[in-house]
């Protein structure tokens, strides 16, 4: 309006953001939960005051100034102060909400809280982008790639995923007649038999992708195995192995895609 105040459509549209602390499942004694989440709610309501001083006086600010500047006097500030007269209703409606989670207890409340949470802030439509009955655009053998590199991600940590290679070594649907191990079991159906390497350059990145005993690898492999059969409806043999690149060159590997050309979805 005429005094700079928000209009209520103005208002909810602020009411973005909240604070979720997780792993709460490790805090003891509880209390500490409530100290935290006091000063994070002192330096939320800083944030909302610089937010709203500059929707008034609109100024360039540098990132790390505004930072400092809450940093600074997020705890000596109380209430409505230095908040306009004509922002006070503003301030208390987008303050943000505190969720408590501990996301790795399944039948932890909290998850629901915040899933809750973003399905009521996410932006309404009424038409989606991509028809649900549309197949995916990836081929097969890319979509091999992309459910094993999410795993890869999931299972490794810092920099490594990221130092990670695929490269495909088969993608064939094989028949129990090509396939002297199934021959002989009545009602047999076809394998995708699918080898991937998984190539690194160092070797102690090779021994972080293995993890003690294999056990990393193995993990990755079992976690994309459930996801692959699902994808595309068949028993998977998946086999993987790691291996460090003989070339220094960063340019990305072709995968052998053997047997992709001829299996279709």
């Amino acid at each position: 309006n005429e005094n700079g105040a928000l209009a209520p459509k103005e208002d909810a549209s602020l009411n973005k953001f909240a604070v979720v602390l997780n792993k709460v499942d490790l805090v003891n004694p509880k209390e500490k939960l409530l100290l935290v989440a006091n000063e994070l709610g002192h330096m939320a309501a800083s944030c909302i005051r610089r937010l709203l001083e500059q929707r008034r006086n609109p100024a360039k600010v540098r990132l790390g100034d505004l930072v400092d500047s809450v940093l600074q006097s997020h705890l000596h500030e109380e209430g409505f102060d230095n908040v306009d007269e004509d922002d006070v209703e503003t301030f208390a409606a987008v303050a943000p909400e505190f969720l408590f989670t501990a996301a790795i207890d399944k039948d932890d409340e909290g998850i629901d809280d915040v899933l809750g949470l973003l399905l009521e802030r996410a932006t309404p439509s009424n038409e989606w982008i991509i028809n649900p009955e549309n197949t995916t655009g990836m081929s097969p053998v890319e979509q091999l790639e992309e459910i094993i590199r999410e795993k890869i991600y999931r299972c490794l940590h810092r920099e490594v995923p990221h130092c990670v290679q695929q490269q495909n070594r088969m993608f064939q649907l094989v028949k129990p007649d090509n396939d002297k191990s199934q021959s002989d079991v009545a009602g047999a159906e076809s394998i995708l038999r699918i080898h991937q390497d998984l190539i690194v350059r160092t070797k102690s990145h090779q021994r972080l992708v293995l993890g003690s005993g294999g056990k990393t690898l193995e993990r990755i492999r079992s976690t994309a195995l459930e996801d692959l059969e699902e994808a595309f409806d068949y028993e998977v043999d998946l086999s993987m192995k790691v291996r460090i690149s003989k070339s220094n060159n960063d340019a990305p590997l072709e995968s052998e895609t053997e047997g992709a050309n001829t299996f279709m979805l």
